[in-house]
């Protein structure tokens, strides 16, 4: 955990197949998904002090909203005028 990095394949941890394990596991489960995540982004920015934090932020977090849609502000604007 010090540096990291993937035991299985060596890149930075949470790799790809990783991710895809984490999404898998907690499917049903998105916020305990994202407690879980910022706990270990809390210790990797403790192991990791020279890692600028929206780099590390980016790693632990932000893949998890990749392939969902996004709503553009004018979407919630016009849902919240109703």
């Amino acid at each position: 955990m010090p540096i990291w990095n993937c035991a299985g394949c060596g890149l930075p941890w949470p790799c790809r197949t990783r991710q895809q394990e984490l999404r898998a596991v907690y499917v049903d489960a998105p916020v305990s998904l994202s407690l879980y995540l910022s706990s270990y982004l809390v210790m990797a920015m403790q192991d990791l002090p020279g890692t600028p934090a929206g780099v590390l932020h980016r790693r632990f977090m932000e893949w998890m909203r990749e392939g969902q849609p996004r709503e553009d502000n004018w979407v919630r604007v016009a849902r919240r005028s109703r």
